[in-house]
């Protein structure tokens, strides 16, 4: 068991009551063709207990971790798992997501609204998982401010995450902009650590992969049905899609933001 909360130095990250940690489900799969970005909020104080109890789960399931979605495939290493089996991990694991979150987030938008709906300026500055990085930090701050946290909010990703490069992209341009705009987001430093040795990423995991499949209106058969039990709450889970005309009016905002910005780079 790692006693570490990151490998950052960074002392935002080891002081902030609160931290986001995140992960990404996406893919090629025309079954789920959403992109999508999820996650837990929790307090700082309670990251070891969660992480114990985290461990202490897998090993009551025999289950060496790490505890990865796409391992229970067929082929994977918990592909042989029955679905009793299944079932009764997802239940424990559930629970102790609910038991332990302040608050849980997922963020999701399909590939063709991403085309269609955002001008190429904008696209080329957010990829989709930036455009739902941008959308679970809209989410992340109704949380906080529900728990009445004023505070700026660290955010930790796997680091073995594919789209890291455009979540860093993301922001670090949601950050000037905000500078730029004035307008304060509870968003603070951005940091990845392996969830290899971190059950509250491979929590994200299992949120993110959720919640891809509620977008794509995928069942959770196969034993998966508990995951479900997470988005139940609507108080303490923030579910947020990309609506057409959200799209559209943020589109034509950070278009004009860019401009502006290449606008001062060029003076």
């Amino acid at each position: 068991m790692w006693l570490v909360l990151h490998n950052s130095d960074d002392p935002e990250l080891t002081t902030a009551a609160l931290r986001l940690y995140l992960d990404e489900s996406g893919g090629n799969d025309p079954n789920t063709p959403d992109a999508v970005v999820g996650g837990m909020l929790i307090e700082g104080r309670r990251f070891i207990d969660f992480e114990n109890a985290w461990d202490r789960m897998l090993a009551v399931h025999g289950m060496k971790p790490p505890l990865h979605m796409k391992e229970f495939g067929q082929h994977g290493r918990f592909g042989d798992l029955s679905q009793p089996e299944r079932r009764k991990l997802f239940e424990d694991a559930a629970r102790l997501i609910s038991t332990y979150r302040v608050g849980s987030i997922s963020a999701s938008l399909s590939n063709d609204e991403y085309r269609t709906k955002l001008p190429s300026e904008v696209r080329k500055v957010f990829s989709v998982y930036g455009m739902c990085f941008l959308l679970s930090v809209f989410g992340t701050q109704v949380l906080a401010e529900g728990n009445s946290h004023t505070g700026k909010i660290p955010i930790i990703m796997d680091s073995g995450n594919p789209y890291a490069g455009h979540v860093r992209e993301s922001h670090a341009s949601i950050q000037q902009i905000q500078r730029e705009a004035g307008h304060f987001l509870n968003i603070g430093a951005l940091a990845f650590d392996d969830d290899e040795h971190f059950g509250i990423l491979q929590a994200a995991d299992m949120i993110s992969w959720g919640a891809r499949r509620r977008a794509s209106n995928v069942s959770f058969s196969g034993g998966f049905a508990p995951i479900e039990s997470i988005f139940a709450d609507r108080t303490r889970h923030a579910e947020a899609r990309w609506m057409p005309k959200w799209l559209t009016e943020l589109g034509e905002h950070l278009n004009d933001a860019i401009a502006k910005q290449k606008g001062a780079n060029a003076k």
